[in-house]
């Protein structure tokens, strides 16, 4: 059942600004609820929770020390509740108060669009913006907020899509998120593998048949472009679809229209077509394996998606959203990750992407009889890359430095975690740090 539309609360004494803020997150599927003032903003919590605040932080009392804002950032805070600050006066001293009272992050009048949807969606829970799905949309990384950008401003036309990754990186996911954030969320999204459809129902499936169209057609049958009709078609594994198969699907993209096995009349075609693939398309190509015209049809944006291991800052973050998950899912008490389990999932290659990392801490769940997750309980095995790879020609004290500077990032520079996870006493770290000359952050 599909989740319904985040809601987002402005506050701001401008009447233009909340304008302009209302059609921008409405064109982008939230739901707007608008404050004119810290008053208005505390009556509208009375009766509902939003799912992030935009906060101004000059009203009437000034227009430029933000203490207003400021005054009444702890109290939305203190309800758990995202809050993203505004104003046209940015400080870094202003930016930094805000942050220490508990604010998400900070955007500057005027605002760039794309960025403060980006923004917005990085602080609003994943599964608040998509429909259920095997998934959560997260995008911490650089790689993943960089697509994130992308897929905010292509939402919103009707460009054909081509998603491209490995398997197992989330192209369903994406898919959906596409939907969800465009015009069409309103009608379907219908999923198509493209490589389980066998030669001889092809037409049937895409375009539908009526009764008595062939011998087994006891009954008419809507085809997927039907299913589809306002909404998106997700052809997944399209470069599985055989060459010969090919000309009838590029027939429909270019004259807007496909003809029901059986029926007198074509009908004309309203979807949004996303496709995706984990295979080489241009090699393909060079092999007379996939046509050239029907690429063209497909790819008027291309998203590539990163393999797991190029995105390390979504790694711990997925691997929260799959422990709420399967706790919920098989009615368990969530256990935490304790270090040793964090360093096993941000050490492993994941040749499986985010589909491995999902049946890992799925196990991992279901053994856990404890209140937290370690290592043994990921039950992964070692990749090939991992048992073969090379230690650098390195000292072995440049290698000691280089591993202490790596654990202590991975524990966001934390003395005692990290000292666990190396074995070591906090003091035997702190006389290392010493000696190394490695400095902590303030």
């Amino acid at each position: 059942m599909p989740i319904s539309k985040p809601c987002i609360l402005i506050v701001d004494d401008h009447d233009d600004i909340r304008f302009a803020l209302s059609l921008l997150l409405e064109q982008a599927g939230f739901r707007v609820v608008e404050a004119e003032n810290p008053f208005a903003c505390q009556q509208v919590l009375t009766r509902l929770t939003p799912d992030l605040i935009l906060l101004d932080m000059n009203f009437s009392r000034d227009t430029t020390s933000g203490q207003e804002g400021l005054a009444l950032l702890p109290k939305l805070t203190a309800l758990n509740i995202p809050v993203i600050l505004m104003t046209a006066w940015a400080n870094i001293e202003l930016a930094v108060k805000g942050m220490q009272l508990g604010a998400k992050d900070f955007v500057e009048k005027p605002w760039r669009k794309n960025a403060l949807l980006a923004q917005i969606a990085r602080h609003i829970e994943p599964v608040k913006v998509q429909s259920d799905s095997a998934t959560a949309w997260v995008a911490h990384s650089e790689k993943m907020q960089q697509i994130e950008q992308l897929v905010l401003q292509l939402a919103q036309t009707d460009a054909n899509l081509l998603i491209l990754g490995e398997n197992g990186t989330g192209k369903s996911q994406l898919a959906q998120r596409i939907h969800q954030l465009s015009h069409r969320r309103q009608a379907p999204l219908i999923n198509l593998n493209m490589a389980a459809i066998t030669d001889n129902l092809f037409e049937s499936e895409l375009f539908g048949h009526q009764k008595g169209a062939f011998t087994d057609a006891k009954a008419d049958r809507l085809g997927a472009f039907s299913q589809a009709q306002s909404g998106s078609l997700f052809m997944d594994e399209i470069g599985a679809l055989p060459i010969h198969l090919q000309p009838k699907l590029l027939q429909v993209l270019e004259t807007g229209q496909f003809t029901s096995l059986g029926a007198s009349a074509p009908s004309k075609v309203d979807v949004r077509l996303i496709a995706a693939t984990n295979q080489d398309i241009p090699q393909a190509i060079a092999k007379q394996q996939f046509r050239q015209d029907l690429y063209y049809r497909l790819n008027t944006f291309v998203i590539t998606l990163p393999p797991l291991r190029a995105r390390q800052a979504d790694i711990l973050p997925l691997a929260e959203y799959f422990i709420d998950k399967y706790s919920q899912k098989y009615n368990k008490t969530r256990p935490t990750l304790d270090q040793t389990a964090s360093q096993r999932l941000l050490s492993h290659d994941w040749p499986g992407n985010v589909r491995e990392l999902s049946h890992t801490l799925e196990r991992a769940v279901l053994i856990c009889q404890n209140e937290s997750i370690a290592d043994t309980h990921l039950l992964i095995e070692a990749t090939h890359s991992e048992q073969t790879s090379e230690v650098p020609e390195m000292t072995l004290e440049a290698l000691e430095k280089q591993r202490i500077l790596d654990v202590l990032a991975a524990n966001e520079s934390q003395i005692s975690a990290s000292a666990k996870v190396l074995g070591i006493s906090r003091n035997a770290l702190y006389r290392r740090l010493e000696k190394y000359q490695i400095d902590l952050p303030e």
